[in-house]
């Protein structure tokens, strides 16, 4: 391994290396999103074959999230094992390999075994990535910024994947948007020169105070998965509310929950400003107020730009979630088990979004889906409060 000296680097290698490690989030978001244009074609084709073929797509679709959220965690523990910058490779080839599949295959196996590898390699892409940025940009400044950057282009590369795929689908049919995993293969090539692994341990730097086991971050992955289930409430539950309060039309509604990606977006960018002023348990108040405002809002409009706003406040909750929490995570474990904390921080946002709808359907059930958003509102807000005294009369800690 070899100690990085940006002096010692090109421009050109330093923004190379820096194409690699953002295009991440991206992929990661493509996984799901590009096979979204290609939905309803892949469904009448699998229909003529026999079947629900509605069910069988979205299950192709879906079962790539699945596998995220388990290989995640094992892919950290890989990179661990066999070196960040060989499970970073071994992830790329097998992303674009595997996604090229679905631009061919035409049977039930080979489109669900290769959306498994898919979410796999994809878990690995984005976990090693961001392990790597922490080892690259020394000083929680520069990885702050880094790291809100990631967030950033992974919302606005989710709206070029939409468009794009939209456009292949149109262009060449179901099969068509799968070749976008191909971008994969030649960023692989482009990573074998770029990407090295890191030793961290150099001159005037030291690792004390930090533990080599991820489970020094236990507290921070509870709050992942309990910041989830209020985040996803209006991806997964906004278009049900909007159904019945008679905001039925197709494009209102995506346009309505696409603010939730632009507001992503902005509470990303944000971050690199709120942070440094607010410290740790503010900003996780303010992420938690804007969930709360945000869900609140959203059951209590009926006004479709009011509505826009609302998902935007989510959505910035949600952009602000995803730095603060990485860069507090690569604070409290070494480099050398950052690779498997990201993977199980990746998890735990699956998992949130696996547990929502076990906690909305009780609450739905028993008082309504209006008055449960309400209530995810209102146990945000209660959140933020407890994140705002806490840092009034809590222990200091390294987080603070």
């Amino acid at each position: 391994m070899v100690a990085v000296s940006e002096n010692s680097e090109s421009l050109l290698f330093r923004v190379l290396r820096m194409l690699v490690l953002l295009s991440a989030p991206v992929l990661a978001g493509a996984v799901q999103l590009a096979v979204i244009p290609a939905q309803t074609g892949m469904a009448a084709y699998l229909t003529a074959q026999g079947g629900d073929g509605t069910l069988l797509a979205q299950n192709i679709m879906t079962i790539a999230a699945l596998a995220m959220a388990f290989g995640a965690p094992v892919i950290g523990w890989l990179a661990g094992r066999f070196g960040k910058r060989n499970t970073l490779l071994a992830s790329m080839l097998v992303y674009g390999m595997a996604g090229l599949v679905g631009a061919f295959a035409s049977d039930l196996f080979s489109l669900f075994a290769s959306r498994l590898l898919l979410g796999i390699a994809s878990a690995g892409y984005v976990t090693v990535a961001v392990s790597l940025i922490g080892d690259y940009y020394v000083g929680e400044g520069a990885r702050d910024r880094l790291l809100g950057w990631f967030a950033i282009v992974g919302g606005g590369g989710s709206l070029a994947v939409l468009y794009v795929c939209g456009q292949l689908a149109k262009a060449g049919g179901w099969h068509a948007p799968f070749a976008l995993y191909a971008v994969a293969l030649p960023l692989f090539v482009l990573a074998l020169f770029v990407i090295t692994d890191v030793r961290r341990a150099v001159a005037g730097e030291t690792v004390a105070s930090v533990s080599d086991s991820i489970w020094g971050a236990w507290g921070i992955y509870v709050l992942i998965i309990l910041i989830s289930i209020s985040m996803y409430a209006v991806t997964i539950q906004g278009t049900y509310l909007m159904n019945e309060e008679g905001i039925t039309d197709p494009s209102t509604q995506s346009n309505v929950l696409l603010l939730s990606t632009i507001g992503s977006m902005a509470g990303a960018y944000l971050f690199r400003f709120v942070r440094p002023g607010l410290g740790f348990y503010l900003t996780l108040a303010l992420t938690w107020a804007a969930l709360a405002l945000g869900n609140i809002g959203f059951a209590s409009t009926l006004n479709v730009y009011l509505l826009a706003g609302c998902a935007a406040l989510v959505g910035a909750g949600s952009g602000l979630m995803q730095p603060l929490t990485q860069s507090t995570i690569l604070n409290m474990v070494t480099p050398a088990a950052s690779a498997r904390a990201m993977g199980m921080a990746l998890g735990c946002i699956f998992a949130g979004q696996f547990v929502h709808p076990f906690v909305v359907t009780p609450l739905r059930t028993a008082f309504g889906l209006h008055n449960a958003f309400l209530i995810l509102g209102a146990a945000s807000l209660l959140a933020a409060v407890i994140a705002g005294f806490w840092r009034l009369v809590g222990p200091r800690r390294a987080v603070a």
